[in-house]
């Protein structure tokens, strides 16, 4: 009977191990790539790989942004007190004799021995994993403080005749720490600068206690973190970056960055069309609106307080080697936000007026020749003069007051986002001539439309290929249904001698694998990185891809796919940001030709060639569910020597990096052997392999080396993990009840004796 006990233990941790370790059997036959220095060849875009910001999901105010404070100036259109909570004998926002003329919008407060103001900063809003409304997140304090950290408070005080005291709190439990002032002297506005620091790591809100009697006006409040990325130094004395964000952003080494939008750029009327002009200077005296991605009914309360502005992108640029990207409207608002297709099939369709048609067009865009357009034209000037000119020039002048004496050295400027059609093109080519003819060194960026396909991108296509060839086009897609796989080919046939690509917003979402967060798994960055091998094989026609979106709040995205998630606490790298580390950080200067092919049986590869630095990068990309073996074969490039490996790979396509296990997938590095110049690698399943092999004179040692990671830990699906808990289940109910059987048994026996 003990036998039979040990039996069904083993039985249960055989099953278990077996779900656990499904490792893949690999491929018997093993597949040979050859390489030969006579087959270098077209040269590689040193811009390659970049990243697109925009504030969407909270990216910029509460997310890269580091004020913690939202909707600090009161300016929100359809709620001017959203985030905020007040408890005051009276309270109300005013707009007479505000701070300044750009924002007009304070808080009133009356007080009667006792009133109490909060903030509780940029809430979550959603069930995690889905986009089902939780009222008790969205009404949640939700500022990431962290113990020991120095935060410094800010706020504008005009009193009007309150007698008392004012604390600040960062209230959370344990914190003991306050700050105390009065503001008994602030009879006009008067900013009150305070420190204060926490004693633990929590959540929490910013909690103004008043005590005494009368009345008070508040306006632009701040709480900075200190530990904040350019806290103290000249160059972000404005705005200050959240570190872990900006640290992440760095480690994708991006050759250029593309903002503000997206549809942000464009806006959704003239009345709210983004100008990059109130987006620089002081603060407080930036104009703020409402952000295209508010969602009002359901609490998603939106401002564009500007912070992250036109500076700080440029500064943020300079930082880490990266091309600025701005991207300018072309004097026309999102026209997928203003139904265009739909008027214009009205108007083709004698359903409405050309005067109605005339009319709509000039409530969603500029026309050139007036006065507004004319202005307009003289903003795009006057930013490129802000990017390039010296400081005896009006816009140089004043980047270098706003602590950037040198040029950012600008030389792109994309005019239209996801733009189309008759109207777009009129405006286009007025900007594109005007722009051409002041600087012609500036490289425009045209608009394919708003899909990667169809009658609107053929059109556009059609257009640049006739009047502006000299122009890299934009190209956008978010992709469905391993569509990426199918289309590894897409730029194959494009012309090497026409416009240039650039897709400057790209993503798959992988179906029936995860929802939301979890839809960046391990799946789709295979998808990604399958489809990025015939980007690198056509890098001779695009010049620059970024996946979108960058950055996103969790339980307050606007997207379901995004490279970076983070909360007030944590930051979530998911296996899509490190297809793009790795791959950003390992290429060449040529394409390497190969007639190696195995796209039919789920392998993809491309290889490049550092010609300079004297380095091979060999690309695999496995999306089948077993592993494959390969010889790398080396043909005239002497020495090779010191092969190595970064790499990433599961057993289970849902593997996902979550905010409670952010390293579920991640890449890691090993050395490889090379022999009779052939270097043998196996690549497991679902995995993403960089393979770098120096020759020459080259020994290896300053390749690109993997951050400092915790390791990695496995990755079980809830299904699994249900699987092996009921299998364990099952068996400590047998065992139990065979050794409860014993017992009778033997109990009987003794009975009977």
């Amino acid at each position: 009977m003990k036998r039979f006990v040990s039996l069904i233990l083993v039985i249960s941790v055989v099953l278990a191990s077996m779900l656990v370790f499904t490792g893949a059997v690999p491929d018997p036959q093993t597949k040979t790539i050859n390489l030969s220095a006579e087959n270098i060849s077209y040269e590689i875009s040193d811009k390659l790989y970049g990243i697109f910001l925009e504030d969407i999901s909270f990216a910029g105010d509460g997310g890269l942004a580091s004020n913690l404070v939202n909707n600090n100036s009161f300016e929100y259109e359809a709620k001017p007190d959203a985030a905020w909570q007040v408890d005051a004998k009276d309270f109300a926002v005013f707009t007479a004799d505000g701070l300044n003329e750009n924002n007009t919008n304070y808080l009133s407060v009356t007080v009667e021995e006792l009133a109490t103001v909060e903030n509780l900063g940029f809430t979550e809003l959603y069930n995690y994993k889905s986009y089902k409304v939780n009222k008790s997140k969205a009404e949640s304090a939700d500022m990431g403080f962290k113990a020991g950290e120095e935060y410094l408070f800010s706020a504008y005080f005009k009193n009007v005749d309150f007698d008392g005291t004012v604390k600040v709190l960062l209230n959370t439990k344990g914190n003991q720490e306050y700050c105390e002032f009065d503001i008994s002297d602030c009879t006009e506005w008067t900013k009150i600068v305070m420190p204060i620091s926490s004693n633990v790591t929590a959540d929490g809100s910013l909690l103004l206690n008043f005590l005494g009697n009368g009345t008070f006006y508040m306006d632009f409040v701040s709480l900075i973190p200190a530990s904040s990325h350019g806290y103290g130094t000249e160059e972000w004395k404005y705005t200050t970056l959240r570190t872990d964000l900006y640290e992440a952003l760095g480690g994708l080494s991006p050759q250029f960055i593309r903002f503000p939008g997206g549809c942000l750029a464009e806006g959704d009327s003239l009345k709210n069309i983004y100008n990059w002009k109130n987006t620089i200077g002081t603060p407080e005296e930036r104009v703020q609106t409402y952000n295209l991605w508010a969602d009002d009914q359901n609490g998603r309360y939106y401002v564009n307080t500007n912070s992250l502005g036109f500076h700080e992108y440029f500064t943020l640029c300079a930082e880490l080697g990266a091309e600025p990207i701005p991207v300018l409207n072309a004097g026309l608002i999102c026209q997928g936000r203003a139904g265009y297709n739909e008027i214009l099939q009205k108007y083709n369709n004698g359903e409405i007026t050309e005067a109605e048609w005339f009319y709509y067009v000039a409530e969603i865009a500029y026309t050139p020749e007036t006065d507004e357009f004319n202005q307009y034209l003289q903003d795009i000037f006057d930013l490129i003069e802000y990017a390039n000119g010296d400081i005896s020039t009006e816009w140089g002048a004043k980047r270098a007051k706003n602590g950037h004496e040198e040029p950012f050295d600008l030389k792109y400027l994309a005019i239209g986002n996801e733009n189309w059609g008759e109207i777009y093109w009129r405006n286009f080519d007025a900007i594109y001539k005007a722009v051409k003819e002041k600087y012609p060194e500036i490289t425009i960026i045209s608009s394919a439309g708003h899909s990667g396909a169809g009658e609107d991108f053929e059109a556009n296509w059609a257009t640049i290929n006739t009047n502006y060839r000299d122009t890299i086009v934009d190209e956008h897609y978010y992709t469905t249904g391993g569509e990426l796989f199918r289309t590894t080919n897409r730029y194959d046939n494009y012309e090497r001698s026409g416009a240039k690509v650039f897709v400057g917003e790209y993503a798959p979402k992988s179906n029936g694998v995860g929802t939301i967060q979890t839809k960046s798994n391990i799946w789709a960055a295979v998808e990604n990185a399958a489809y990025l091998t015939g980007i690198e094989r056509n890098a001779d026609v695009v010049s620059m891809i970024s996946y979108a979106p960058t950055l996103a709040k969790i339980n307050a995205q606007c997207w379901d796919v995004n490279m970076i998630w983070f909360d007030s606490q944590n930051v979530v790298l998911t296996p899509d940001y490190y297809v793009q580390m790795l791959f950003a950080n390992n290429y060449g200067t040529n394409y390497l030709n190969t007639d190696f092919d195995m796209t039919a049986e789920g392998v993809y590869q491309c290889s490049t060639v550092d010609t300079e630095n004297q380095v091979i990068y060999v690309k695999l990309v496995n999306s089948t569910n077993k592993a494959h073996r390969f010889d790398i074969n080396l043909t005239g490039f002497a020495n090779a020597n010191n092969p190595s490996v970064q790499y990433m790979s599961e057993n289970f396509k849902a593997a996902c990096n979550e905010i409670n296990e952010p390293l579920h997938v991640s890449p890691e590095e090993m050395s490889l052997t090379i022999s009779d110049n052939t270097v043998k690698y196996e690549a497991n399943s679902y995995s993403v392999s960089v393979i770098r092999i120096p020759y020459g004179e080259n020994n290896g040692k300053d390749l690109y080396r993997l951050p400092l990671m915790e390791p990695a830990t496995p990755y079980l699906p809830d299904a699994v993990w249900i699987t092996i808990s009921a299998i364990l289940v099952a068996g400590v109910l047998i065992t139990g009840t065979v050794i409860l059987g014993v017992r009778i048994k033997h109990h009987k026996e003794l009975n009977n004796k």
